[in-house]
């Protein structure tokens, strides 16, 4: 009878305790006001020639799709009225601060649209290696900031231990370029004219969302919206993109910034700092997104707490433990409750 009683005391505890975490959430507001001004955003989804591992094998025609995906914006927008355009991930492979045609047709997109574009670039150093970038082009002027991707992904964009791997499988030569880190934080200042001041940009590159100390430690260093650029192409028709959506959707929320996915095929969307979607593409589509989002400077309890609360939970986590293992030691089994009873 007693463990009988412990177990509904303890089924008890659990269902109070998740009743207590959905009404404090409730009691939470999650403001989507702006805060220091507005910010209209036109983003960019130009689509590839085929899904797949190949999907990038004809560079310059994705760049040339977003090309004319940004003249396309034209449709809902006059000239001026943007104040940033966004284009995905690997928007270009051919990198235009070497590549003068490339630099020409991002250019003339830009001047075109008569904004600055956040655009998803590669870029090959003289010492080795690559950098998954992404670079702020101002028309008529071309790269006035970039960052570098700080995450790159093992066994996709570098392959670690690559020798003693190589035995057990070639397909790690299919990576033959590797991917090199970048080491500042994803602030990219963007000059404002009709604010007239520098609005501090949040970027993050595909799945470096999933790490939220890199998304935190952005809107800690002044981000007052945060961009996704993300490559989805290689993954095809599955829920993978969808997945990565809500990973941005939980960034919105926990950080309280509007949030924009924007990437090569879909699925991309423009989120509020609730969580809701606002504007939302479809999958291996051409599309466009334009919205006014609001800039907020306030931090969240999850932005100014960081990971304390979940090494907080973790050392809670292992004194249960160690405390259940020590008493179940101490006592002798002859004298412990039959569970079956």
């Amino acid at each position: 009878m007693a463990a009988r009683r412990l177990r509904v005391l303890r089924t008890v505890g659990a269902i109070g305790t998740a009743a207590v975490v959905v009404l404090v959430g409730l009691l939470v507001p999650l403001d989507t006001q702006a805060q220091s001004g507005t910010l209209r955003i036109g983003a960019v989804q130009g689509n590839v020639p085929t899904p797949g591992l190949d999907a990038f094998a004809q560079q310059r025609e994705v760049l040339h799709n977003h090309a004319q995906g940004t003249l396309a914006l034209l449709d809902r927008v006059e000239p001026g009225e943007l104040d940033l355009v966004v284009w995905p991930e690997n928007g270009t492979d051919v990198d235009p601060q070497v590549d003068d045609a490339a630099a020409r047709e991002i250019d003339d997109a830009a001047r075109a649209v008569g904004a600055p574009m956040l655009v998803g670039t590669v870029e090959y150093p003289e010492t080795g290696g690559r950098y998954n970038t992404a670079v702020l082009w101002e028309p008529g002027t071309g790269v006035t900031a970039k960052y570098s991707k700080q995450h790159p992904a093992p066994f996709a964009e570098y392959i670690p231990l690559r020798e003693w791997v190589r035995p057990f499988s070639s397909a790690v030569d299919l990576v033959r370029n590797d991917m090199i880190a970048g080491t500042e934080v994803g602030v990219v200042p963007l000059a404002s004219e009709r604010l007239g001041r520098t609005v501090p940009i949040g970027d993050v590159i595909c799945f470096e969302v999933a790490y939220d100390t890199l998304v935190r430690d952005s809107v800690r260093a002044g981000a007052e919206v945060v961009m996704v650029q993300t490559n989805n192409a290689s993954f095809g028709y599955t829920d993978e993109s969808t997945q990565q959506l809500a990973m941005s959707k939980l960034r919105a929320i926990e950080l309280g910034r509007t949030t924009v996915q924007i990437s090569t095929v879909g699925v991309s969307a423009i989120i509020s700092p609730n969580g809701a979607v606002t504007e939302q593409t479809g999958l291996f589509t051409a599309e466009q997104m334009v919205d006014t989002v609001p800039l907020r400077t306030s931090w969240t309890p999850a932005t100014a707490l960081g990971v304390w609360p979940a090494w907080i939970a973790d050392a809670l986590a292992v004194v249960v433990v160690l405390a259940g293992t020590v008493g179940a030691w101490r006592v002798r089994r002859a004298d412990r409750p039959d569970p079956a009873t």
